[in-house]
């Protein structure tokens, strides 16, 4: 476990990427959720601070009361461990490849028990080891309890709908609007810290560069040319994908 701690650690520092989770045992965090309107600078955002979008937040249980993988867990996994360097695909340090269900459940999981599994300890750690590492900022509690949830309850593939819609008077705002939405899917690899990809989607001046030169939209709505975002396997829900577009398209003002 030392090792592993060790190796995302160097990775984390070496390639200023957005790191992993975080380790064994001790008490939660504190909340480091924003309530929107304020950019957390890679801290992560909450579902809470999504409410009050017209998009709600995203689901993350069904009407049985099981925790949804595709909307709740996955995006968790995307923003803050399967970066560059760490637990994607192309590197999976100390085989740890986080980028999709079947390979999440494959290693450090034991389903039904979250104290018993490594990945749900290295999230929990409270240490200067903890996961992601510094200068990462730690995940969210409401973030954690949702990966304990689900892997309680057997870590099941629960897929989920996304739910709200915009009208045409809809009104986008970059302070309500976006800042909530990339805080909760993006800034976890794309903050001053670590730019994954020498991205940055914290600050305004920073979102309006990439809306202006296409990369933004081309992004999130997984156009051929662009690196998809959040990933290849997670997309925002129309609904947000929306928001961004009546943003762009209203001039992309600093509100």
């Amino acid at each position: 476990m030392k090792t592993f701690i060790k190796t995302l650690f160097i990775a984390g520092l070496a390639g200023l990427f957005g790191g992993c989770l975080y380790e064994k045992g001790g008490p939660l965090p504190s909340d480091t959720s924003t309530n929107g309107g304020t950019d957390t600078n890679g801290e992560g955002g909450s579902t809470a601070a999504l409410d009050s979008l017209p998009c709600g937040s995203p689901t993350t249980t069904n009407a049985q009361n099981q925790v949804c993988f595709n909307t709740a867990i996955l995006p968790i996994f995307l923003a803050n461990c399967a970066t560059s360097g760490c637990h994607d695909s192309k590197t999976a340090a100390e085989g740890y490849d986080l980028t999709s269900y079947d390979k999440i459940v494959r290693k450090g999981i034991s389903v039904g028990n979250s104290k018993k599994s490594k990945l749900y300890q290295v999230i929990i750690d409270t240490s200067k080891e903890r996961m992601p590492p510094p200068p990462n900022a730690p995940m969210s509690s409401d973030k954690i309890q949702l990966i304990a949830s689900w892997i309680d309850q057997g870590a099941k593939n629960i897929t989920c709908e996304t739910s709200g819609s915009t009208n045409s008077t809809q009104v986008a705002s970059y302070s309500k609007h976006l800042v909530p939405i990339f805080d909760y899917y993006c800034t976890g690899c794309h903050n001053s810290t670590t730019q994954s990809g020498n991205i940055n989607l914290t600050g305004y001046a920073n979102v309006q560069t990439l809306a202006k030169n296409g990369k933004l939209y081309g992004a999130i709505t997984h156009a051929s040319g662009y690196q998809p975002m959040p990933s290849s396997s997670l997309k925002l829900s129309d609904c947000q994908i929306g928001l961004v577009k009546k943003w762009i398209d209203s001039g992309m003002l600093n509100n």
